[in-house]
């Protein structure tokens, strides 16, 4: 089977912290999340670990992340798990300087089976998370700074 192991990484305008809260939130996903990768969540606890999101990157294909743990400000960890792949991933939150953070999303993902593995061949699977994850975190940089604009006022 092949793995895919990729990390996504951007620098944004603003506090870490704030953005590390934003993605910890899955039940507010949808009011920031790209509208071309629609996004559902379906189990929100209010300690956060084991909430629940849907994500579609494309017609009739949903990937299910799962909270397992986090560390405050500092990083989440969440598993896939539902869809074409297990695994997990990681999105990580570190300030850079002049009010600018790093954000990253690291993940490590097997296809669940040979079917799957062909369709990670055949649609360049790897590439596509790589956009999406680009598209979430572009987003987020934007969720960050109206943020900051209404904390500002």
């Amino acid at each position: 089977m092949e793995r895919i192991q990729v990390t996504v990484d951007d620098i944004i305008e603003g506090d870490s912290d704030d953005a590390f809260d934003i993605m910890l939130r899955f039940d507010k996903f949808s009011e920031w999340w790209p509208k071309s990768l629609p996004v559902k969540c379906v189990e929100s606890k209010d300690s956060h670990i084991g909430n629940k999101a849907l994500i579609s990157p494309y017609p009739f294909i949903n990937v299910g992340w799962k909270l397992h743990s986090y560390d405050p400000g500092r990083e989440i960890i969440i598993h896939y798990y539902h869809g074409m792949h297990e695994g997990m991933g990681v999105w990580s939150f570190s300030e850079s300087d002049h009010n600018r953070a790093l954000v990253s999303f690291e993940i490590d993902i097997l296809p669940k089976n040979k079917l799957y593995n062909w369709a990670y061949k055949m649609f360049n699977v790897e590439t596509s998370h790589i956009r999406h994850v680009n598209m979430v975190i572009a987003a987020l940089a934007h969720q960050v700074k109206q943020l900051q604009s209404s904390n500002a006022a």
